[in-house]
């Protein structure tokens, strides 16, 4: 019986440890860098917080610049991953 309490009482700790774990999951920081021209959707991450992921926008927006990139609007976004990192609307 003892030990039937005991493998509860690890159990119970386990899931209370993991918790934090667990709901931190889609919370993570992305940088979401749209282009007009060609037409794409970026998305650079995960970050840890918002300031760590402000402070990479610069280097994606001068990459994008050299290779040709117009109009290129940033915004940054908390959530889960994104289902593609590139999208394009162009055929």
């Amino acid at each position: 019986m003892f030990e039937l309490y005991m493998l509860g009482m690890f159990l119970a700790a386990v899931s209370i440890l993991t918790q934090p774990m667990a709901s931190g999951r889609g919370r993570e920081w992305w940088v979401e860098v749209d282009t007009d021209s060609p037409k794409h959707t970026y998305y650079f991450g995960p970050y840890d917080s918002k300031d760590e992921a402000s402070n990479n926008t610069n280097a994606y927006i001068t990459d994008l610049e050299k290779k040709g990139a117009k109009n290129i609007s940033i915004n940054i976004k908390q959530g889960r991953q994104p289902s593609q990192l590139k999208a394009s609307e162009e055929s």
